[in-house]
């Protein structure tokens, strides 16, 4: 049984279809990455497999249940096992840094007390290498700090499955090198990663398995060792294929 077994999936609005019956199989433990141009689906992908989103065709299991139609706990026992990063970073602006790390743990860990809570968060932001005061909010940092906050915020529950959308835009070097030493340590645990990006070293740091998506339609499907350039210029429109 595969831990997410994504069948005919679709999604439309505005009489656009975004995503177009795509079928995928993702394995507990492993790597699947969706690639492609901009627009072309893969971001509403992942959150149509996360459950993020309601499609409006086909259906995404995760352990043989249909995300969409799980009772209450089953639903709230998936949810403490995954997180996303999105793109955006997608912070609360009315809320403190704090408070954002804090909101995972509340739900998730409603037991736990606030001096637990805020050792796990001091933890987790030391790994991230964020150093500035917790009182501010998200509108006083950098794209680069929001997206260590966003990422920070993923795996202070210590999940099991990371759906990652563009994890390292606007990250420097050397932030980008801690977020792939977290992942690398993440997957040595037998966990999940599900990710888009556009970075080609993060590509080659984490291949695992590859789709192509065109126009909402899954078109190529690369598994194991994969010539990363050449595969990124084939989907910029450079190879001649």
């Amino acid at each position: 049984m595969a831990l997410f077994d994504v069948k005919n999936i679709s999604f439309s609005q505005g009489g656009k279809t975004i995503v177009d019956d795509v079928s995928v199989q993702i394995e507990k433990g492993t790597v699947t990455g969706f690639l492609g141009k901009s627009g072309c689906g893969k971001t509403t992908l992942i959150k149509l497999i996360s459950g993020i989103l309601v499609p409006t065709g086909g259906k995404s299991l995760y352990e043989d249940h249909d995300i969409q139609t799980m009772s209450k706990s089953r639903n709230m026992a998936f949810r403490k096992k995954c997180s996303f990063v999105f793109q955006d970073s997608a912070l609360w602006a009315n809320q403190d840094i704090l408070q954002n790390m804090n909101l995972p743990l509340k739900i998730h860990y409603p037991k736990m007390s606030a001096a637990d809570m805020n050792a796990v968060i001091a933890d987790v932001l030391q790994k991230v290498n964020f150093k500035r005061s917790l009182n501010l909010r998200p509108a006083d940092l950098s794209a680069g700090e929001q997206k260590k906050i966003a990422f920070a915020r993923a795996i202070v529950t210590e999940p099991e499955i990371l759906f990652l959308d563009e994890v390292t835009a606007a990250l420097d070097v050397s932030g980008c090198e801690l977020v792939y030493k977290i992942l690398e340590d993440f997957l040595s645990k037998g966990n999940t990663i599900v990710y888009v990006s556009h970075n080609s070293d993060f590509i080659k740091r984490f291949t695992g398995n590859l789709h192509i998506i065109e126009d909402g339609k899954l078109k190529k499907t690369h598994t194991g060792a994969t010539n990363v350039d050449m595969l990124m210029n084939y989907i910029n429109g450079d190879s001649g294929e």
